[in-house]
């Protein structure tokens, strides 16, 4: 939103401000600053379910996933300005907030950093791989680029496996994988309805349909590494049966319900980390994700998830 003009007019030698404030928050935007504690929580969670000491290969594998994360939210945008335009104007390449030259420097210098910050390269070197094939392949087929985005979150949630000094015992990796797997699940369920977001007309029940499958796979994750209902399912019972039931008395679905839903649902992937840690026995740092969906649904009233 520009300022309003000035009642007086300004001498030849003048030189306009720049609006530093505009310039930053428009970068947090391109990169969707409110998303970056999620990938850091699915490492967090991984490295619990693996029983891994909280230590620097951890830390760093966090930070790589964090970056690897934003490259791929300013590579998107980089891929999508010409439809951008058209649906999302108020994005901040299509406003012409942030330059193009910008967002490639930016997009290139997160995946660089993310990739040499990794313990484990070969690991965060395939997610940047999926991440730029999504951005600029995969998601014009929209199943496709959904099933692209489940695998690329599961395997960040699997980061453990990559990150153990010797290979997991066969009852951990097994738990783990069906953790990822659930949590694949989850986000080509999200991946789905945010393409209904842009779909012009959809049907309610398709949406009501896809938006049920993620609180239950979360649901059947989470007792998997618990292996009982107490704590953290009987927790996750009460969003899930809250998400359900929300869902199921919702009759139209618009572009706006849809979008409440998404940050719900992207929230929602933290909480399922939180849970999934607290399964693990991990409480100090199941209460640190838990803290962070706070900070989290805070930014995301100023600065879209999506």
């Amino acid at each position: 939103m520009s300022e309003p003009a000035a009642s007086v007019t300004p001498s030849a030698e003048s030189k306009p401000t720049p609006d530093r404030t505009s310039f930053g928050l428009s970068v947090l935007r391109l990169c969707r600053i409110g998303t970056w504690f999620s990938p850091a929580a699915d490492v967090l969670a991984s490295t619990a379910i693996a029983q891994i000491a909280l230590g620097t290969d951890v830390v760093r594998a966090m930070f790589a996933s964090v970056l690897l994360y934003g490259a791929g939210m300013v590579w998107n945008d980089i891929a999508d300005l010409k439809v951008d335009r058209v649906q999302r104007p108020e994005r901040p390449l299509p406003s012409r907030d942030l330059s193009m030259v910008f967002a490639v420097v930016f997009g290139t210098a997160l995946l660089a950093g993310g990739l040499l910050l990794s313990p484990c390269r070969m690991h965060h070197g395939l997610i940047a791989a999926l991440i730029l094939f999504y951005d600029f392949a995969s998601k014009h087929a929209p199943w496709l680029g959904a099933l692209n985005m489940g695998v690329l979150r599961g395997l960040n949630l699997a980061t453990a496996m990559a990150l153990a000094p010797e290979p997991l015992s066969g009852e951990i990796s097994q738990v783990l994988l069906i953790a990822a797997s659930c949590y694949g699940i989850y986000i080509v369920a999200v991946t789905i309805v945010g393409i209904f977001e842009d779909t012009p007309s959809v049907s309610s029940r398709a949406v009501s349909a896809v938006q049920s499958a993620p609180p239950l796979v979360a649901f059947a994750g989470i007792a998997a590494v618990q292996g009982s209902f107490w704590p953290a399912p009987a927790i996750a019972a009460v969003p899930v049966l809250w998400f359900l039931r929300r869902n199921s008395r919702t009759r139209e679905w618009t572009q706006a319900t849809i979008r409440k839903s998404m940050m719900f649902l992207l929230l929602g992937t933290m909480l399922y980390t939180a849970l999934l840690t607290l399964a693990a026995g991990r409480w100090p740092e199941a209460l640190g994700i838990a803290a962070a969906i706070l900070i989290a649904r805070r930014i995301a009233r100023s600065i879209a998830l999506t």
